[in-house]
């Protein structure tokens, strides 16, 4: 290594800048242990680093010791220190700049410590403090360097080279690998300083910081800040390299936030381009021709347009050959999203397995963003069923958009198959409207099934939050019991935002106590002395408990305080990896029912979640879930021969026995899909699925 650096250092062409980087990699290389590469092997992003570091003593030396001073002003040859006695601050902090120069930092450093020790005007202290950290920096003595600068700021901290230093102080912790202290330094840095130099190289640093920890949004961000402060013609680089991290880096999820944070601006033609082409390459055709839509309306005279007009031309060619259109309307954008997305993804993978395993090659998805005013959705809505003709339409999610999609429903005979809007009747709202989510009357039949019938209970309680859902959740589960010769002893509500509940468990036991509940008086001894408790058995055999995974953390703690040592039993709004870690073991052998469980046996879930997972490299979730569900019965009934919106409809009215994740199902008179549901059980700390 020192033969090589020798011979780069013997090239009298290379500059300081160059010959300073070479070491600054030289030194990086070695310090990690790592084999000696050639200069042409370096990665870009390492050298583009290394420019970036003597970047920021580049912009340090110009601007200390005198404005205006030229890095290539050479030595003055036989120049003398000025002494202490006669000679004036000044030029000793310009003798020792030019040391810096001309890579004599050696010499630079003793010049400095000197200086400093001959009792300067402390106008004078903070320049020396800085040139001598970049002497040291110069020499790889980091640790030393970073007790000048913090000296510095201590010092002087109103100083006009506080910025610099903390720029300094950003890349000397760098240099020591301490990635964390050097982001901290190069943020403050470059939210203290005016000038715009010195604000750039903070911010260039602080990006490539990011990419390095993998975060690659405000990586951009950085690049977008610092290309906003460079002249125009020094912009070029920084396009470039945000081009490089969303080609390179981003996934899909992180284009669409991006796509989102600048819908009409750069970098957001470049994130849809990106979506686009990705979209493109993985089959998913219909989002691809949703983005290009949008990039289009956009971006109009962008130079990618001709290129997005004819992928557009030819996707939408690909659609009217096809033999049979599903169209599908969902939140895109906007606060839903992620629900819509889900959803979408669901639907996707229903169609993957239709072509592989059925052959059904000819099917194809025109997808509409639900996220829209009313007027423009219905327009958007009323041409795609106009031209495009689908035989049946997956969505809308939301239970209130049920009455704007029912009169175009009826009207072009298309049936709307809902995923999610888990109203429990409807046909109520038109002819032509079904539902695969899971209603609530539906799960209140089929935890009572499970409770008197499998479990063997007969008397109950219910603790639910005062909201529209838990009233219907309580109001459901009494009636179910009751039919099935269960007795409800008492029914308390507490608010949402409650922490503490012991005022309605109180008042539960009470009024099982006036029943079947009784009390015994327990005495024992604990350290010398009689301790008397009375000790609560309840006369009930279970507590329904229609509240969220959160509250239900809670309270399961609290009723075993009280002596409420009985099963508990909840809704599918108990579904969560965190039900578990949130609730103490006064949980286990709790129960609550869904229409999805990730950890299932069964088969179908198992090939359904390997393949999202394959595809979108996450778990899917009860919306992707039932988006499947729903586009797979559409499928069937399109395969047993129905050709249009009415014969589709009338298959989805008269078939027993649709293909659902959980079995086969078939529809109500209400349009709910009567599907069966898992009881899934709390057992040691883990959720497993009752047989």
């Amino acid at each position: 290594m020192v033969l090589y650096l020798n011979t780069l250092t013997a090239q009298t062409t290379l500059s300081y800048s160059d010959r300073f980087m070479v070491g600054c990699v030289a030194h990086s290389r070695s310090s990690n242990g790592s084999s000696q590469e050639q200069w042409a092997d370096l990665h870009p992003s390492t050298f583009l680093f290394a420019r970036l570091f003597i970047a920021v003593f580049l912009v340090v030396l110009m601007n200390v010791v005198g404005e205006g001073l030229s890095i290539a002003e050479p030595v003055t040859p036989g120049a003398e220190l000025a002494k202490s006695s006669g000679g004036t601050p000044r030029p000793t902090l310009e003798h020792a700049k030019n040391l810096i120069e001309t890579h004599q930092e050696g010499a630079a450093i003793v010049t400095l410590k000197r200086f400093l020790a001959s009792s300067p005007k402390p106008d004078d202290i903070d320049d020396a403090y800085l040139l001598l950290a970049a002497a040291l920096i110069g020499k790889k003595e980091h640790e030393e360097a970073l007790t000048y600068l913090n000296q510095l700021l201590a010092e002087f901290p109103a100083s006009n080279l506080a910025g610099r230093a903390r720029l300094m102080i950003g890349a000397a912790q760098l240099a020591l690998g301490k990635s964390d202290a050097a982001l901290s330094a190069l943020t403050e840095a470059k939210s203290s300083v005016e000038d715009p130099e010195t604000k750039r190289q903070a911010l260039r640093m602080v990006a490539e910081l990011h990419t390095q920890k993998g975060d690659i949004p405000r990586a951009i961000h950085a690049w977008i800040e610092e290309m906003s402060l460079a002249p125009v013609e020094q912009r070029r680089e920084s396009r470039a390299r945000i081009k490089d991290l969303i080609f390179e880096k981003m996934d899909k999820k992180a284009l669409m936030r991006l796509r989102g944070t600048y819908p009409a601006e750069f970098p957001g033609d470049l994130a849809l381009i990106r979506l686009i082409e990705m979209q493109n390459a993985q089959g998913e055709e219909h989002l691809a021709e949703r983005n290009i839509r949008v990039f289009l309306a956009r971006f109009p005279n962008h130079d990618y347009g001709p290129v997005a007009t004819d992928m557009l031309r030819a996707f939408q060619s690909k659609l009217q050959g096809s033999q049979h259109i599903i169209a599908a309307v969902l939140p895109l954008s906007g606060p839903l999203q992620a629900f819509g997305t889900d959803a979408l993804n669901g639907i996707q993978i229903a169609v993957d397995k239709a072509r592989d395993h059925l052959g059904m090659n000819g099917v194809g998805l025109q997808v509409i963003d639900s996220e829209t005013d009313k007027m423009a959705l219905r327009m958007e809505l009323g041409d795609l069923l106009n031209e495009r003709h689908p035989l049946a339409v997956i969505g809308p999610l939301l239970s209130r958009d049920l009455p704007l999609v029912a009169g175009l429903a009826d009207q072009t005979a298309t049936p709307f198959v809902t995923p999610s809007a888990n109203v429990s009747d409807v046909r109520h709202f038109g002819a032509y409207l079904f539902s695969t989510a899971m209603t609530q009357p539906l799960q209140a039949r089929r935890l009572a099934d499970y409770a008197i019938g499998q479990a063997g209970h007969r008397r109950f309680c219910i603790l639910y939050p005062d909201t529209p859902y838990g009233h219907e959740l309580a109001a459901l589960f009494s009636n179910e019991i009751k039919q099935r010769g269960g007795e409800l002893i008492a029914m308390e509500s507490y608010k949402e935002t409650d922490a503490d509940f012991s005022q309605p468990i109180r008042r539960l036991k009470e009024a099982d106590l006036k029943k079947y509940g009784r009390t015994e008086t327990v005495k024992t001894t604990k350290n010398g002395k009689n301790i008397v408790r009375i000790l609560y058995t309840p006369g009930f055999d279970a507590v329904f408990l229609p509240g969220d995974f959160h509250q239900i953390a809670m309270i399961a703690p609290q009723l075993a305080f009280y002596d409420v040592k009985v099963p508990l039993l909840g809704t599918n709004t108990w579904n969560s990896p965190n039900l578990t870690k949130l609730a103490d073991r006064s949980i286990d052998g709790s129960t609550f029912v869904d229409a999805f469980f990730l950890d299932s046996p069964d088969q179908n879930i198992r090939e359904f979640v390997d393949r999202y997972r394959r595809k979108y490299q996450t778990d899917p979730s009860p919306f992707a879930a039932q988006a499947y569900d729903a586009t797979r019965i559409v499928i069937e009934a399109i395969r047993k021969g129905a050709t249009t919106g009415r014969a589709l409809r009338d298959q989805l009215m008269e078939m027993q026995e649709f293909p659902t994740l959980t079995g086969p199902a078939s529809f109500a008179a209400s349009g709910a899909l009567n599907r069966r549901l898992y009881v899934i059980h709390v057992k040691n700390g883990r959720l497993v699925q009752l047989n």
